[in-house]
Protein backbone atom coordinates (compact mmCIF):
# COMPACT_ATOMS: atom_id res chain seq x y z
CA UNK A 1 0.00 0.00 0.00
CA UNK A 2 1.54 3.35 -0.97
CA UNK A 3 2.36 5.86 1.76
CA UNK A 4 0.60 9.21 1.14
CA UNK A 5 3.62 11.34 2.00
CA UNK A 6 5.97 9.30 -0.19
CA UNK A 7 3.61 9.66 -3.13
CA UNK A 8 3.05 13.35 -2.47
CA UNK A 9 6.80 13.91 -2.23
CA UNK A 10 7.26 12.44 -5.70
CA UNK A 11 4.41 14.54 -7.07
CA UNK A 12 5.78 17.70 -5.44
CA UNK A 13 9.23 17.11 -6.90
CA UNK A 14 7.66 16.57 -10.32
CA UNK A 15 5.55 19.73 -10.01
CA UNK A 16 8.64 21.78 -9.10
CA UNK A 17 10.47 20.34 -12.08
CA UNK A 18 7.59 21.40 -14.33
CA UNK A 19 7.43 24.91 -12.85
CA UNK A 20 11.12 25.66 -12.23
CA UNK A 21 12.76 23.24 -14.70
CA UNK A 22 14.54 21.47 -11.82
CA UNK A 23 13.84 19.83 -8.50
CA UNK A 24 14.32 22.00 -5.42
CA UNK A 25 14.15 19.44 -2.62
CA UNK A 26 11.77 17.13 -0.75
CA UNK A 27 8.25 18.16 0.22
CA UNK A 28 9.04 17.77 3.93
CA UNK A 29 11.46 20.71 3.82
CA UNK A 30 8.81 23.10 2.46
CA UNK A 31 5.86 22.38 4.76
CA UNK A 32 6.08 25.66 6.76
CA UNK A 33 6.38 27.62 3.52
CA UNK A 34 3.46 25.86 1.87
CA UNK A 35 1.30 26.34 4.94
CA UNK A 36 1.77 30.11 4.68
CA UNK A 37 -1.16 30.69 2.29
CA UNK A 38 -3.74 28.57 4.06
CA UNK A 39 -5.67 28.43 7.28
CA UNK A 40 -4.13 25.26 8.79
CA UNK A 41 -6.21 22.50 10.33
CA UNK A 42 -6.73 22.43 14.07
CA UNK A 43 -5.66 19.20 15.79
CA UNK A 44 -7.11 17.68 18.94
CA UNK A 45 -6.90 14.29 20.68
CA UNK A 46 -9.93 12.04 20.41
CA UNK A 47 -11.86 11.85 23.68
CA UNK A 48 -12.59 8.22 22.76
CA UNK A 49 -9.17 6.85 21.79
CA UNK A 50 -6.59 9.61 22.18
CA UNK A 51 -5.75 9.50 18.45
CA UNK A 52 -4.97 12.68 16.56
CA UNK A 53 -8.03 14.31 15.01
CA UNK A 54 -7.86 17.06 12.38
CA UNK A 55 -10.51 19.78 12.19
CA UNK A 56 -10.95 22.14 9.27
CA UNK A 57 -12.81 24.56 11.56
CA UNK A 58 -11.32 26.45 14.48
CA UNK A 59 -14.61 27.55 16.04
CA UNK A 60 -15.23 24.66 18.43
CA UNK A 61 -14.82 25.70 22.07
CA UNK A 62 -11.91 24.51 24.17
CA UNK A 63 -12.92 21.92 26.72
CA UNK A 64 -15.29 20.21 24.26
CA UNK A 65 -15.20 16.48 23.59
CA UNK A 66 -13.63 15.35 20.34
CA UNK A 67 -14.19 12.35 18.11
CA UNK A 68 -12.83 11.10 14.79
CA UNK A 69 -15.38 10.43 12.07
CA UNK A 70 -14.33 6.78 11.87
CA UNK A 71 -15.05 6.35 15.59
CA UNK A 72 -18.72 7.28 15.33
CA UNK A 73 -21.26 4.50 15.83
CA UNK A 74 -24.18 5.74 13.76
CA UNK A 75 -26.23 2.76 14.91
CA UNK A 76 -25.88 3.53 18.61
CA UNK A 77 -29.14 3.85 20.54
CA UNK A 78 -29.54 6.60 23.10
CA UNK A 79 -32.05 6.66 25.91
CA UNK A 80 -34.66 9.38 25.47
CA UNK A 81 -34.26 12.34 27.79
CA UNK A 82 -36.81 12.80 30.55
CA UNK A 83 -39.08 15.35 28.92
CA UNK A 84 -40.81 16.07 32.22
CA UNK A 85 -37.51 17.14 33.80
CA UNK A 86 -36.82 19.83 31.18
CA UNK A 87 -37.76 23.21 32.60
CA UNK A 88 -35.79 25.39 30.21
CA UNK A 89 -32.72 25.69 28.06
CA UNK A 90 -30.21 25.19 30.90
CA UNK A 91 -31.76 21.93 32.07
CA UNK A 92 -31.90 20.69 28.48
CA UNK A 93 -28.21 21.41 27.98
CA UNK A 94 -27.37 19.53 31.16
CA UNK A 95 -29.43 16.54 30.01
CA UNK A 96 -27.67 16.18 26.65
CA UNK A 97 -24.13 17.28 27.59
CA UNK A 98 -22.73 13.75 27.67
CA UNK A 99 -23.74 13.24 24.03
CA UNK A 100 -22.00 16.26 22.54
CA UNK A 101 -18.90 15.29 20.54
CA UNK A 102 -17.43 17.42 17.76
CA UNK A 103 -16.26 15.43 14.75
CA UNK A 104 -12.99 15.72 12.85
CA UNK A 105 -11.10 13.59 10.34
CA UNK A 106 -14.24 13.77 8.19
CA UNK A 107 -13.32 11.76 5.09
CA UNK A 108 -16.30 10.99 2.86
CA UNK A 109 -17.14 9.17 -0.34
CA UNK A 110 -14.54 7.30 -2.36
CA UNK A 111 -11.43 8.70 -0.67
CA UNK A 112 -8.12 6.95 0.05
CA UNK A 113 -4.66 7.79 1.37
CA UNK A 114 -5.79 10.86 3.28
CA UNK A 115 -3.80 12.09 6.30
CA UNK A 116 -4.08 15.03 8.73
CA UNK A 117 -7.12 16.27 6.82
CA UNK A 118 -10.82 16.85 7.35
CA UNK A 119 -13.93 17.58 5.31
CA UNK A 120 -12.45 15.81 2.30
CA UNK A 121 -14.72 14.01 -0.18
CA UNK A 122 -13.90 11.68 -3.11
CA UNK A 123 -10.20 12.53 -3.02
CA UNK A 124 -6.89 10.65 -3.05
CA UNK A 125 -3.44 11.31 -1.58
CA UNK A 126 -4.19 14.27 0.66
CA UNK A 127 -2.06 15.69 3.49
CA UNK A 128 -2.97 18.69 5.65
CA UNK A 129 -5.97 19.55 3.49
CA UNK A 130 -9.57 20.51 4.18
CA UNK A 131 -12.83 21.31 2.43
CA UNK A 132 -11.75 19.62 -0.80
CA UNK A 133 -13.70 17.32 -3.09
CA UNK A 134 -12.79 15.34 -6.20
CA UNK A 135 -9.07 16.10 -5.84
CA UNK A 136 -5.79 14.22 -6.14
CA UNK A 137 -2.24 14.77 -4.86
CA UNK A 138 -2.69 17.82 -2.68
CA UNK A 139 -0.83 19.08 0.38
CA UNK A 140 -1.40 22.22 2.44
CA UNK A 141 -4.40 23.06 0.25
CA UNK A 142 -7.93 24.06 1.31
CA UNK A 143 -11.37 24.98 -0.07
CA UNK A 144 -11.42 23.60 -3.61
CA UNK A 145 -12.81 21.14 -6.12
CA UNK A 146 -11.46 19.14 -9.03
CA UNK A 147 -7.81 20.02 -8.53
CA UNK A 148 -4.67 17.93 -8.90
CA UNK A 149 -1.05 18.41 -7.86
CA UNK A 150 -1.77 21.48 -5.74
CA UNK A 151 0.65 22.47 -2.99
CA UNK A 152 0.11 25.43 -0.66
CA UNK A 153 -3.00 26.64 -2.52
CA UNK A 154 -6.08 28.36 -1.13
CA UNK A 155 -9.27 28.05 -3.18
CA UNK A 156 -8.25 25.97 -6.22
CA UNK A 157 -10.94 25.10 -8.73
CA UNK A 158 -10.18 22.71 -11.59
CA UNK A 159 -6.51 23.56 -11.11
CA UNK A 160 -3.41 21.47 -11.91
CA UNK A 161 0.29 21.82 -11.05
CA UNK A 162 0.00 24.96 -8.95
CA UNK A 163 2.17 25.93 -5.99
CA UNK A 164 1.59 28.79 -3.54
CA UNK A 165 -1.43 30.29 -5.29
CA UNK A 166 -4.73 31.63 -4.04
CA UNK A 167 -8.20 31.60 -5.61
CA UNK A 168 -7.38 29.92 -8.89
CA UNK A 169 -9.86 28.63 -11.45
CA UNK A 170 -8.86 26.39 -14.34
CA UNK A 171 -5.22 27.35 -13.99
CA UNK A 172 -2.30 25.12 -14.93
CA UNK A 173 1.39 25.31 -14.06
CA UNK A 174 1.23 28.49 -11.99
CA UNK A 175 3.25 29.80 -9.06
CA UNK A 176 2.27 32.70 -6.77
CA UNK A 177 -0.76 33.58 -8.88
CA UNK A 178 -3.65 35.31 -7.14
CA UNK A 179 -7.27 35.47 -8.33
CA UNK A 180 -6.38 34.20 -11.77
CA UNK A 181 -8.56 32.13 -14.07
CA UNK A 182 -8.06 30.13 -17.25
CA UNK A 183 -4.31 30.80 -17.11
CA UNK A 184 -1.24 28.66 -17.65
CA UNK A 185 2.50 29.01 -17.09
CA UNK A 186 2.19 32.21 -15.07
CA UNK A 187 4.26 33.38 -12.10
CA UNK A 188 3.88 36.14 -9.51
CA UNK A 189 0.75 37.67 -11.03
CA UNK A 190 -2.61 39.03 -9.89
CA UNK A 191 -6.03 39.14 -11.59
CA UNK A 192 -5.24 37.54 -14.93
CA UNK A 193 -7.89 36.04 -17.17
CA UNK A 194 -7.14 33.69 -20.07
CA UNK A 195 -3.42 34.51 -20.04
CA UNK A 196 -0.40 32.34 -20.80
CA UNK A 197 3.29 32.81 -20.14
CA UNK A 198 3.09 35.91 -17.94
CA UNK A 199 5.38 36.94 -15.09
CA UNK A 200 4.91 39.87 -12.69
CA UNK A 201 1.71 40.89 -14.47
CA UNK A 202 -1.45 42.55 -13.18
CA UNK A 203 -5.02 42.91 -14.46
CA UNK A 204 -4.48 41.48 -17.94
CA UNK A 205 -6.87 39.54 -20.13
CA UNK A 206 -6.02 37.21 -23.03
CA UNK A 207 -2.31 38.10 -23.09
CA UNK A 208 0.78 36.00 -23.70
CA UNK A 209 4.54 36.48 -23.35
CA UNK A 210 4.28 39.43 -20.94
CA UNK A 211 6.62 40.49 -18.16
CA UNK A 212 5.56 43.45 -16.05
CA UNK A 213 2.55 43.83 -18.40
CA UNK A 214 4.97 44.47 -21.29
CA UNK A 215 4.38 42.36 -24.39
CA UNK A 216 7.52 40.57 -25.62
CA UNK A 217 8.38 38.27 -28.46
CA UNK A 218 8.53 34.56 -27.56
CA UNK A 219 12.34 34.38 -27.81
CA UNK A 220 12.93 37.45 -25.62
CA UNK A 221 10.32 36.29 -23.13
CA UNK A 222 11.78 32.80 -22.81
CA UNK A 223 15.28 34.16 -22.30
CA UNK A 224 14.20 36.32 -19.34
CA UNK A 225 11.91 33.60 -18.02
CA UNK A 226 14.79 31.11 -17.95
CA UNK A 227 16.85 33.51 -15.85
CA UNK A 228 13.99 34.23 -13.42
CA UNK A 229 13.13 30.56 -12.96
CA UNK A 230 16.77 29.80 -12.19
CA UNK A 231 16.68 32.51 -9.50
CA UNK A 232 13.46 31.10 -8.04
CA UNK A 233 14.85 27.58 -7.93
CA UNK A 234 18.08 28.75 -6.31
CA UNK A 235 16.14 30.65 -3.64
CA UNK A 236 13.96 27.65 -2.88
CA UNK A 237 16.95 25.34 -2.59
CA UNK A 238 18.81 27.76 -0.36
CA UNK A 239 16.08 29.19 1.87
CA UNK A 240 13.24 26.67 1.47
CA UNK A 241 10.96 29.60 0.68
CA UNK A 242 10.50 32.62 -1.57
CA UNK A 243 8.84 35.96 -0.88
CA UNK A 244 5.13 35.97 -1.62
CA UNK A 245 3.67 38.31 -4.21
CA UNK A 246 2.31 40.47 -1.38
CA UNK A 247 5.74 40.59 0.27
CA UNK A 248 7.18 42.01 -2.95
CA UNK A 249 4.35 44.50 -3.41
CA UNK A 250 4.69 45.72 0.17
CA UNK A 251 8.29 46.72 -0.61
CA UNK A 252 7.35 48.52 -3.82
CA UNK A 253 7.36 52.33 -3.92
CA UNK A 254 3.97 53.97 -3.62
CA UNK A 255 2.43 55.17 -6.86
CA UNK A 256 -0.79 56.90 -7.80
CA UNK A 257 -2.63 55.18 -10.64
CA UNK A 258 -3.46 56.99 -13.84
CA UNK A 259 -7.11 57.95 -14.22
CA UNK A 260 -9.11 54.75 -14.64
CA UNK A 261 -12.70 55.78 -14.10
CA UNK A 262 -14.99 55.60 -11.08
CA UNK A 263 -16.63 52.72 -9.33
CA UNK A 264 -19.44 50.93 -11.14
CA UNK A 265 -22.94 52.25 -10.56
CA UNK A 266 -24.61 50.38 -7.74
CA UNK A 267 -28.07 50.35 -9.27
CA UNK A 268 -31.28 50.45 -7.28
CA UNK A 269 -30.70 49.84 -3.57
CA UNK A 270 -33.41 48.37 -1.35
CA UNK A 271 -32.05 47.31 2.03
CA UNK A 272 -35.51 47.29 3.60
CA UNK A 273 -36.58 44.29 1.53
CA UNK A 274 -33.63 42.25 2.88
CA UNK A 275 -34.32 43.40 6.43
CA UNK A 276 -37.94 42.33 6.06
CA UNK A 277 -36.88 38.85 4.95
CA UNK A 278 -34.58 38.58 7.98
CA UNK A 279 -37.51 39.34 10.26
CA UNK A 280 -39.75 36.83 8.48
CA UNK A 281 -37.09 34.13 8.62
CA UNK A 282 -36.55 34.70 12.34
CA UNK A 283 -40.31 34.47 12.88
CA UNK A 284 -40.42 31.22 10.91
CA UNK A 285 -37.53 29.63 12.82
CA UNK A 286 -37.97 31.02 16.33
CA UNK A 287 -41.57 32.12 16.51
CA UNK A 288 -40.22 35.59 17.30
CA UNK A 289 -39.91 38.43 14.83
CA UNK A 290 -36.47 39.98 15.14
CA UNK A 291 -36.30 43.50 13.77
CA UNK A 292 -33.13 45.06 12.35
CA UNK A 293 -30.32 43.02 10.86
CA UNK A 294 -27.76 45.59 11.89
CA UNK A 295 -28.85 45.42 15.53
CA UNK A 296 -27.90 41.73 15.42
CA UNK A 297 -24.68 42.24 13.44
CA UNK A 298 -22.22 41.00 16.08
CA UNK A 299 -24.29 37.88 16.71
CA UNK A 300 -24.72 37.10 13.01
CA UNK A 301 -21.03 37.63 12.23
CA UNK A 302 -19.62 35.75 15.22
CA UNK A 303 -18.68 32.62 13.28
CA UNK A 304 -18.43 33.97 9.74
CA UNK A 305 -15.68 35.73 7.82
CA UNK A 306 -17.21 39.23 7.51
CA UNK A 307 -16.61 41.56 4.60
CA UNK A 308 -14.33 44.54 5.11
CA UNK A 309 -14.59 48.13 3.89
CA UNK A 310 -11.82 49.83 1.94
CA UNK A 311 -11.46 52.79 -0.43
CA UNK A 312 -10.33 52.76 -4.05
CA UNK A 313 -6.92 54.39 -4.44
CA UNK A 314 -7.98 55.41 -7.95
CA UNK A 315 -11.17 57.26 -7.01
CA UNK A 316 -11.49 57.33 -3.23
CA UNK A 317 -14.85 55.62 -3.46
CA UNK A 318 -15.85 52.90 -1.04
CA UNK A 319 -15.23 49.25 -1.88
CA UNK A 320 -16.40 46.25 0.11
CA UNK A 321 -13.83 43.49 -0.08
CA UNK A 322 -14.09 39.78 0.53
CA UNK A 323 -12.71 38.60 3.88
CA UNK A 324 -9.10 37.55 4.28
CA UNK A 325 -9.20 33.82 4.99
CA UNK A 326 -5.58 32.88 4.66
CA UNK A 327 -2.38 33.41 6.62
CA UNK A 328 -0.95 35.53 3.81
CA UNK A 329 0.32 39.08 4.23
CA UNK A 330 -2.67 41.39 3.99
CA UNK A 331 -3.41 43.05 0.67
CA UNK A 332 -2.08 46.63 0.90
CA UNK A 333 -4.95 49.03 1.49
CA UNK A 334 -3.31 51.73 -0.60
CA UNK A 335 -3.38 49.59 -3.75
CA UNK A 336 -7.04 48.60 -3.85
CA UNK A 337 -9.16 49.47 -6.89
CA UNK A 338 -12.47 48.36 -8.36
CA UNK A 339 -12.58 45.63 -10.99
CA UNK A 340 -13.51 48.12 -13.71
CA UNK A 341 -10.57 50.29 -12.75
CA UNK A 342 -8.28 47.25 -12.69
CA UNK A 343 -9.25 46.29 -16.23
CA UNK A 344 -8.39 49.79 -17.43
CA UNK A 345 -5.13 49.90 -15.49
CA UNK A 346 -4.03 46.60 -16.98
CA UNK A 347 -4.05 48.26 -20.38
CA UNK A 348 -2.53 51.54 -19.22
CA UNK A 349 0.42 50.40 -17.09
CA UNK A 350 3.53 48.44 -18.02
CA UNK A 351 7.23 48.27 -17.26
CA UNK A 352 9.77 49.93 -19.49
CA UNK A 353 11.69 47.59 -21.85
CA UNK A 354 15.01 48.51 -20.20
CA UNK A 355 13.63 47.57 -16.78
CA UNK A 356 12.32 44.24 -18.03
CA UNK A 357 15.72 43.36 -19.50
CA UNK A 358 17.35 43.86 -16.06
CA UNK A 359 14.59 42.38 -13.94
CA UNK A 360 15.41 39.98 -11.13
CA UNK A 361 13.82 38.70 -7.94
CA UNK A 362 16.10 41.03 -6.03
CA UNK A 363 15.04 44.24 -7.78
CA UNK A 364 11.53 43.59 -9.10
CA UNK A 365 9.93 45.37 -6.14
CA UNK A 366 11.46 48.62 -7.39
CA UNK A 367 9.44 48.40 -10.62
CA UNK A 368 6.06 46.96 -9.53
CA UNK A 369 4.75 50.08 -7.81
CA UNK A 370 3.12 51.49 -10.93
CA UNK A 371 1.50 48.13 -11.88
CA UNK A 372 0.34 46.53 -8.65
CA UNK A 373 -3.22 47.82 -8.28
CA UNK A 374 -5.44 45.15 -6.81
CA UNK A 375 -9.18 44.60 -7.23
CA UNK A 376 -10.77 42.94 -4.22
CA UNK A 377 -14.43 42.67 -5.26
CA UNK A 378 -15.62 40.64 -8.24
CA UNK A 379 -19.02 40.62 -9.92
CA UNK A 380 -20.05 38.29 -12.73
CA UNK A 381 -23.36 37.77 -14.47
CA UNK A 382 -26.50 39.66 -13.46
CA UNK A 383 -26.45 41.06 -9.93
CA UNK A 384 -29.17 43.28 -8.47
CA UNK A 385 -29.53 45.02 -5.14
CA UNK A 386 -26.11 43.92 -3.89
CA UNK A 387 -25.44 46.22 -0.92
CA UNK A 388 -21.97 46.50 0.61
CA UNK A 389 -21.13 43.10 -0.80
CA UNK A 390 -18.18 41.52 -2.56
CA UNK A 391 -17.74 38.72 -5.09
CA UNK A 392 -21.23 38.06 -6.33
CA UNK A 393 -22.36 35.93 -9.27
CA UNK A 394 -25.91 36.11 -10.61
CA UNK A 395 -27.38 37.02 -7.22
CA UNK A 396 -29.83 39.56 -5.87
CA UNK A 397 -30.77 41.34 -2.65
CA UNK A 398 -27.67 40.48 -0.61
CA UNK A 399 -26.23 42.67 2.16
CA UNK A 400 -22.76 42.61 3.74
CA UNK A 401 -22.09 39.25 2.11
CA UNK A 402 -19.31 37.71 0.01
CA UNK A 403 -19.24 34.79 -2.37
CA UNK A 404 -22.96 34.74 -3.13
CA UNK A 405 -23.55 32.56 -6.19
CA UNK A 406 -27.04 32.12 -7.69
CA UNK A 407 -28.49 33.31 -4.37
CA UNK A 408 -30.93 35.88 -3.02
CA UNK A 409 -31.94 37.55 0.24
CA UNK A 410 -28.75 36.87 2.17
CA UNK A 411 -27.05 39.00 4.82
CA UNK A 412 -23.86 38.68 6.87
CA UNK A 413 -23.14 35.60 4.78
CA UNK A 414 -19.93 34.12 3.44
CA UNK A 415 -20.03 31.79 0.45
CA UNK A 416 -23.24 30.22 -0.68
CA UNK A 417 -24.41 28.69 -3.92
CA UNK A 418 -28.13 28.34 -4.61
CA UNK A 419 -28.96 29.88 -1.26
CA UNK A 420 -32.09 31.79 -0.30
CA UNK A 421 -32.83 33.71 2.87
CA UNK A 422 -29.61 32.84 4.67
CA UNK A 423 -28.43 35.07 7.51
CA UNK A 424 -25.20 34.77 9.50
CA UNK A 425 -24.18 31.64 7.61
CA UNK A 426 -20.89 30.39 6.18
CA UNK A 427 -20.38 27.92 3.32
CA UNK A 428 -23.97 26.72 3.16
CA UNK A 429 -25.13 25.41 -0.21
CA UNK A 430 -28.50 24.55 -1.76
CA UNK A 431 -30.27 25.76 1.37
CA UNK A 432 -33.01 28.16 2.40
CA UNK A 433 -34.48 29.92 5.44
CA UNK A 434 -31.51 29.45 7.79
CA UNK A 435 -29.86 31.55 10.47
CA UNK A 436 -26.36 30.92 11.83
CA UNK A 437 -25.67 27.69 9.95
CA UNK A 438 -22.24 26.57 8.78
CA UNK A 439 -20.50 24.21 6.34
CA UNK A 440 -23.68 22.38 5.40
CA UNK A 441 -25.68 21.32 2.33
CA UNK A 442 -29.37 21.06 1.60
CA UNK A 443 -30.75 22.61 4.78
CA UNK A 444 -34.27 23.98 5.12
CA UNK A 445 -35.49 26.07 8.06
CA UNK A 446 -32.49 25.39 10.28
CA UNK A 447 -30.96 27.39 13.16
CA UNK A 448 -27.44 26.95 14.57
CA UNK A 449 -26.50 23.85 12.56
CA UNK A 450 -22.96 22.84 11.58
CA UNK A 451 -21.63 20.20 9.16
CA UNK A 452 -25.10 18.87 8.37
CA UNK A 453 -26.67 17.56 5.18
CA UNK A 454 -30.25 17.05 4.08
CA UNK A 455 -31.80 18.34 7.32
CA UNK A 456 -34.95 20.36 7.91
CA UNK A 457 -36.45 22.19 10.89
CA UNK A 458 -33.43 21.52 13.10
CA UNK A 459 -31.87 23.52 15.95
CA UNK A 460 -28.37 23.17 17.34
CA UNK A 461 -27.30 20.10 15.35
CA UNK A 462 -23.79 18.96 14.35
CA UNK A 463 -22.76 16.35 11.78
CA UNK A 464 -26.29 15.16 11.13
CA UNK A 465 -27.73 13.74 7.93
CA UNK A 466 -31.38 13.41 6.97
CA UNK A 467 -32.55 14.61 10.39
CA UNK A 468 -35.83 16.51 10.69
CA UNK A 469 -37.69 18.32 13.45
CA UNK A 470 -34.88 17.75 15.94
CA UNK A 471 -32.61 19.69 18.29
CA UNK A 472 -29.26 19.24 20.02
CA UNK A 473 -28.38 16.16 17.98
CA UNK A 474 -24.76 15.21 17.27
CA UNK A 475 -23.40 12.62 14.84
CA UNK A 476 -26.68 10.90 13.94
CA UNK A 477 -28.65 10.08 10.81
CA UNK A 478 -32.27 9.54 9.80
CA UNK A 479 -34.12 10.85 12.85
CA UNK A 480 -37.29 12.82 13.47
CA UNK A 481 -38.58 14.50 16.62
CA UNK A 482 -35.27 13.80 18.33
CA UNK A 483 -33.55 15.60 21.21
CA UNK A 484 -30.02 14.68 22.24
CA UNK A 485 -29.76 11.86 19.68
CA UNK A 486 -32.96 10.08 20.77
CA UNK A 487 -36.45 10.34 19.35
CA UNK A 488 -38.96 11.61 21.93
CA UNK A 489 -42.15 11.69 19.86
CA UNK A 490 -43.91 14.61 18.27
CA UNK A 491 -45.89 15.75 21.32
CA UNK A 492 -42.94 15.84 23.73
CA UNK A 493 -40.74 17.41 21.08
CA UNK A 494 -43.12 20.27 20.35
CA UNK A 495 -43.58 21.06 24.05
CA UNK A 496 -39.82 21.32 24.64
CA UNK A 497 -39.24 23.15 21.37
CA UNK A 498 -41.79 25.80 22.32
CA UNK A 499 -40.10 26.27 25.69
CA UNK A 500 -36.61 26.54 24.14
CA UNK A 501 -37.64 28.92 21.35
CA UNK A 502 -39.49 31.19 23.75
CA UNK A 503 -36.33 31.55 25.82
CA UNK A 504 -34.09 32.09 22.79
CA UNK A 505 -36.48 34.54 21.12
CA UNK A 506 -36.87 36.59 24.26
CA UNK A 507 -33.12 36.82 24.75
CA UNK A 508 -32.55 37.94 21.16
CA UNK A 509 -35.33 40.50 21.26
CA UNK A 510 -33.98 42.01 24.44
CA UNK A 511 -30.21 41.82 23.91
CA UNK A 512 -29.83 41.19 20.15
CA UNK A 513 -27.41 38.44 21.11
CA UNK A 514 -27.30 34.81 22.21
CA UNK A 515 -24.18 33.47 23.86
CA UNK A 516 -25.13 29.83 23.23
CA UNK A 517 -24.29 28.54 19.74
CA UNK A 518 -23.60 25.25 18.02
CA UNK A 519 -19.85 25.61 18.58
CA UNK A 520 -20.01 25.92 22.38
CA UNK A 521 -23.06 23.74 23.15
CA UNK A 522 -20.85 21.03 24.67
CA UNK A 523 -19.38 23.29 27.35
CA UNK A 524 -21.95 26.04 27.72
CA UNK A 525 -22.81 26.72 31.36
CA UNK A 526 -26.05 28.56 30.73
CA UNK A 527 -27.19 32.16 30.83
CA UNK A 528 -29.08 34.06 33.45
CA UNK A 529 -32.61 34.69 32.27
Amino acid sequence: MPEPLDTLDRRYRAACKVLFKQEVGPLSEFVPYLDGLIEPNMHRKSSISGKDVAYSLHEYSEGSKWISFDEIDFGKKYAPIDAGAITGLNSLLAAISGRVYYTGNVILGNSKFVESSSNVTDSFFMHNTSRLSDCKYCASTIVGRLCEDSFGVYGPGETNYCIRCTQTYRDKRCFECWTCQNCSDCYYSYNLDACQDCIFCFNLKAKRYCIGNLQLGPADYNLIKEKLLAEMAAGLKRDKKLPSLMDIIQKSPKSNPPHAGAIEAAGRIDKNSIDAEFSKTAKLLLGTELRGMDLHKDWLERHTHPVEDRASIASGERITMAPRLTAIPEIPHDRIVTMAQARALGELTKMEPADVEKISLANVHEKLGKLAFLPVAFYEGTNMNIIEGATSIDSSSCYRSSGTVYSKFCAYMFYTRNGERLFGCEQVFDSSFCINCYYSNKLTRCFECDSCRGCADCLFCHNCENVQDSMFCFNVKNMKYAIGNAEVGRENYLVIKKMVLSEIGGKLQKEHDLKLDIYNAGVFQGEKT
